[in-house]
């Protein structure tokens, strides 16, 4: 079992120099985390296989995958052209949103990395902050409720990364208690709507070497985590400042 989970989403950035800095900062890691980077589509093959030859422990993750496995979709992605090199891939991303991706296309999408053996990372969060979290509460329960239709494996498992999109690229990082409210709205959500066996919840937005460890400690039930392995410590700063010109990290807890 994993004691944490990390994921970096490079975004439309990257070259092979960036995933070989990558592969050099944890060549010496041995800890029990995961840590899942997800560069661009371009960069998977490479990646890939620089990871296996060097044995690294990084995981690979996809950015965005097609619901159809394959077809006259110009510019898109396939779960077929992904799944030799990723085991993971984000999902339902606030970018995505943007440009018009629908709960139900998101769905779609969630079936289909379960279909091809591709661990989805469900992306949810508020684009606007509420005082009111009841306010919070009620869109991310909007962009959750596709997943009461999907009739899935109980075995299978499932990320959450709860992203607040006011908080994302800038110093305004949300309050880590209210991180832990709307992440056991989450999972109360999802255990009470799916029959998804393993749900873990993970936050993303301006995080940093500065305030990771108030993640990490954070003592609400649904974020707890195991204390921060010393070996990743000695990694994860430079792991975060090498992720300050193409910022997106999300943390995690342990399983509930």
């Amino acid at each position: 079992m994993n004691n944490n989970i990390y994921i970096a989403n490079l975004k439309m950035n990257g070259n092979i120099q960036l995933i070989d800095k990558y592969i050099n900062i944890f060549k010496d890691y041995n800890g029990n985390n995961l840590i899942i980077l997800c560069p661009p589509f371009t960069l998977l093959d490479y990646s890939s296989h620089k990871i296996n030859s060097n044995q690294s422990i990084l995981s690979l993750g996809a950015q965005n995958i097609h619901h159809e496995t394959e077809g006259a979709f110009t510019g898109e992605i396939s779960a077929n052209l992904i799944k030799p090199y990723s085991e993971f891939s984000i999902i339902g991303h606030s970018e995505r949103r943007l440009n018009g991706e629908s709960n139900e296309i998101i769905a779609k999408k969630i079936i289909t990395c379960y279909k091809n053996n591709i661990k989805p990372i469900l992306c949810v969060g508020e684009y606007n902050y509420s005082d009111n979290v009841d306010e919070t509460f009620k869109i991310i329960e909007l962009q959750l409720k596709p997943l009461k239709n999907i009739i899935l494996d109980s075995q299978l498992s499932l990320l959450i990364a709860y992203e607040p999109v006011w908080a994302i690229g800038n110093n305004n990082a949300c309050d880590p208690d209210r991180v832990g409210e709307i992440a056991n709205f989450i999972k109360s959500f999802t255990t009470n709507n799916t029959n998804i066996s393993e749900i873990n919840i993970l936050y993303g937005g301006s995080v940093d070497d500065k305030n990771h460890e108030d993640y990490l400690n954070q003592k609400n039930q649904a974020l707890r985590h195991h204390p921060l392995p010393s070996s990743l410590k000695n990694h994860l700063p430079s792991f975060l400042i090498l992720l300050i010109i193409y910022p997106q990290i999300y943390f995690h807890s342990e399983n509930m």
